[in-house]
């Protein structure tokens, strides 16, 4: 009766559903029924290619299907490099930017020889730079990237890891720094460009990078009530940078950057000044004092520091 019963629902199956053996095929060789929709072509050269047809027909969804078919059934295939590229370029066709950069790092840690790995960093600095210009989402006057990582700090710190050699690194190594200072974050700021510095002197970004330290350390110090030392040093760069540069165009935008640093730190040892005299501290306000008259002449503080000089002068005689 059992069998008889199991006949009735396979001739069932056959005539309700007459497309059910196009989905499973008996293979005699592996003894096992495969589905064409999930088994792979019989070599992967012709895996590839197959992937590769929809690709370049526009037929995105398919063509990630059949490279993941490729590193699923042939990963080791010296076509699979080449297939896990083109599964972050698939991505990238279907609007999934992060999944894409995702599948690119693959690339890099899987294949580190492939000859796609130029190509890759370049894909992966786009991707970088979309969500660097992308609006960030608000809630209640915050920014989301006040809780969660910007993706384009991990972008841009992958490239400068994992390819340091690349020619976009330098790129990627300054944009971090802007990232970093643009978040108000602005000792990861010094750091990304210092490294910019040391690591890529010969690089064009190099000299961008020593302007954006000095503004980097200035906006750190911001907060330092006596400490002058990180304002010296920001504007020390700023009048190498500009000795050094001084037809670069952004030269004028660093001259005025640099008169704002000093009169900060003409502020600061008037503030010091003023902080030893309430401490009946004559001396040393004197010193100081004198210090904003001789090295910042020119300085809204020069004038106030010296009859500060004259008064103290006065009621010594």
């Amino acid at each position: 009766m059992k069998k008889i019963y199991c006949g009735i629902i396979l001739i069932g199956l056959c005539v309700f559903i007459p497309d059910a053996h196009a989905f499973w095929i008996w293979s005699p060789k592996t003894q096992e029924w495969k589905n064409p929709k999930y088994s792979a072509l019989a070599s992967p050269y012709l895996q590839y290619k197959q992937a590769l047809e929809y690709f370049e027909a526009g037929s995105y969804k398919e063509a990630y299907a059949e490279f993941r078919k490729l590193l699923t059934h042939y990963p080791d295939a010296k076509e699979a490099a080449d297939g896990q590229y083109y599964v972050g370029r698939t991505l990238e066709k279907l609007g999934k930017p992060y999944q894409a950069f995702e599948a690119y790092e693959k690339v890099i840690d899987r294949y580190p020889n492939s000859k796609r790995i130029n190509e890759v960093v370049e894909h992966q600095y786009q991707i970088g730079e979309f969500f660097l210009n992308r609006e960030g989402g608000e809630m209640l006057g915050l920014s989301i990237y006040d809780f969660v990582q910007h993706p384009s700090i991990e972008i841009f710190k992958s490239i400068v890891e994992k390819v340091p050699y690349s020619e976009l690194a330098p790129k990627a190594q300054y944009k971090l720094g802007l990232l970093y200072l643009e978040l108000g974050r602005y000792e990861e700021a010094k750091d990304a460009f210092q490294k910019a510095i040391d690591n890529y002197p010969e690089s064009e970004w190099a000299a961008p990078s020593k302007y954006q330290l000095a503004i980097a350390t200035a906006k750190f110090s911001a907060g330092a009530e006596y400490d002058t030392s990180a304002v010296k040093q920001a504007a020390d760069r700023l009048d190498e940078f500009i000795e050094a540069h001084p037809d670069a165009e952004i030269s004028e935008s660093a001259q005025t950057r640099l008169r704002e640093l000093r009169n900060q730190e003409a502020k600061k040892a008037f503030d010091i000044a003023v902080f030893y005299e309430k401490q009946h501290k004559t001396e040393a306000a004197r010193l100081y004092y004198a210090r904003v008259t001789e090295q910042f002449p020119e300085s809204p503080y020069a004038e106030r520091a010296q009859r500060k000089l004259q008064q103290l002068n006065g009621q010594s005689e």
